[in-house]
């Protein structure tokens, strides 16, 4: 009898240490552009706030959609998974050591990123030397202006690269204060709709993987948690495959493009969750493609597979 007791006091206490531990709260970064359709209908429809409320735990959504930013906010302890993600922010931040792991693939999608022009603009990339171009630093499109630039033997010092998010960096483009900005999504779009052009898309100058990363620390203390995320991951894509007009219908809205412009960009994507070998491939490219430009120190350069991509980012169900 005293041994029953002194177990049923053993789990109680274990019991409440868990329940102790489970956060009140878990922070997931809301990314909607370039054209982020899982994410944009998982929170139209609630889907992530449905998964975690069956855990009574609330989430907190925070719209940061610079990859450096998401990163920074990782190592700070500020979120817990990054939703979106740029593969080449992935492996900067694990190669500076933030605690950081990659859980899933989110797309990959070499056309859908651009570096545009307006109608008096550049004609050719041949003609960039010397011109002003904007766009975010550090990420996919930063990756695409460097591999434009290198198949005409230009380097990213033969141009003024200044920083902005995409919003900023379209505005400039449209007002002249510019001459190039690379963009994606809508705000590419919007500058087709001003009359603008794209100079040249991805494909065959990079493979961009964007990516969902989480703390490395609360993957491992709450692997339930990261299930019910992508308990909802999985349910939005399921809702687009099962309504696809419907889908369109919500991420139009939220991109502010006409529903015919989003049905263009639908197919720009590979939303699959399960990371393959070739994901592996395109990352290690990555960054290789970074050491090689001098955007990472070769001393840096890290594993991919064994050292930024989490084993059940291979097998999600």
């Amino acid at each position: 009898m005293k041994f029953l007791t002194g177990l049923a006091l053993a789990l109680s206490l274990a019991t409440s240490a868990f329940a102790a531990d489970k956060p009140e709260t878990v922070r997931i970064t809301y990314v909607s552009a370039p054209f982020n359709v899982p994410s944009i209908v998982m929170r139209e429809k609630g889907f992530l706030d449905e998964a975690f409320a069956a855990h009574g735990i609330k989430v907190e959504s925070p719209e940061i959609t610079s990859g450096a930013q998401q990163t920074q906010a990782i190592a700070a302890g500020e979120i817990d998974i990054a939703s979106v993600l740029g593969g080449t922010s992935a492996i900067l931040a694990k190669a500076n050591g933030v605690d950081l792991k990659v859980i899933a693939a989110y797309a990959r999608s070499p056309k859908a990123y651009y570096l545009m022009t307006r109608a008096d603009g550049p004609a050719a990339l041949a003609d960039l030397k010397g011109k002003k171009i904007a766009g975010p630093k550090g990420t996919v499109l930063n990756q695409l202006l460097v591999a434009a630039l290198a198949s005409q033997k230009l380097t990213l010092a033969d141009v003024e690269y200044i920083n902005m998010d995409l919003p900023t960096a379209r505005a400039a483009l449209l007002s002249g204060q510019v001459d190039v900005a690379t963009l994606a999504g809508n705000n590419a779009v919007m500058v087709e709709q001003a009359g603008g052009k794209a100079l040249v898309d991805g494909e065959g100058l990079i493979k961009p993987t964007t990516v969902i990363g989480a703390r490395s620390t609360f993957l491992e203390e709450h692997p339930d948690l990261v299930k019910a995320y992508f308990d909802a991951h999985r349910k939005a894509l399921e809702f687009i495959a099962a309504h696809p007009q419907e889908a369109l219908d919500i991420a139009a809205k939220e991109q502010k493009i006409s529903v015919e412009e989003a049905a263009k960009q639908m197919p720009l994507y590979d939303f699959t969750p399960v990371m393959t070998d070739d994901d592996i491939a395109n990352l290690t490219a990555d960054q290789t493609f970074m050491i090689d430009t001098g955007m990472l120190p070769t001393d840096n350069a890290i594993d991919i597979k064994a050292d930024l991509v989490a084993p059940s980012a291979f097998e999600i169900k």
